[in-house]
């Protein structure tokens, strides 16, 4: 069961409208060298320990590095959240070549 796709752009904008949740599925060490401003961890080995009904009935939006991991995994992505859910095409490489900007340590 997949996800519904959607591109850094847009995602942005959703973020600025406040209505929406980014999730970064990578693990930590990916996710301190550089991440989404707002965007929340929550690795991929650890899914099954948080509980990501709390985030409610807003849009979540869930990348990776590339959007492999995202894909390979929306399953298990679907049946641990609640609400509209998107995969964000590209995953922060995505992002980064729309020029959207990121934080690096």
């Amino acid at each position: 069961m997949s996800l519904k796709p959607v591109d850094a752009v847009t995602v942005k904008k959703w973020l600025e409208s406040g209505d929406t949740v980014l999730v970064d599925i990578r693990e930590p060490n990916e996710h301190a060298q550089e991440h989404i401003p707002g965007s929340h961890l929550v690795p991929l080995s650890e899914l099954d320990k948080n509980d990501l009904r709390k985030l409610g009935k807003k849009k979540v939006v869930f990348h990776c590095k590339g959007g492999m991991r995202t894909t390979s995994n929306a399953g298990r992505l679907r049946a641990a959240c609640e609400g509209e859910l998107f995969e964000m095409s590209g995953g922060i490489e995505g992002w980064k070549k729309a020029g959207l900007p990121i934080k690096q340590s």
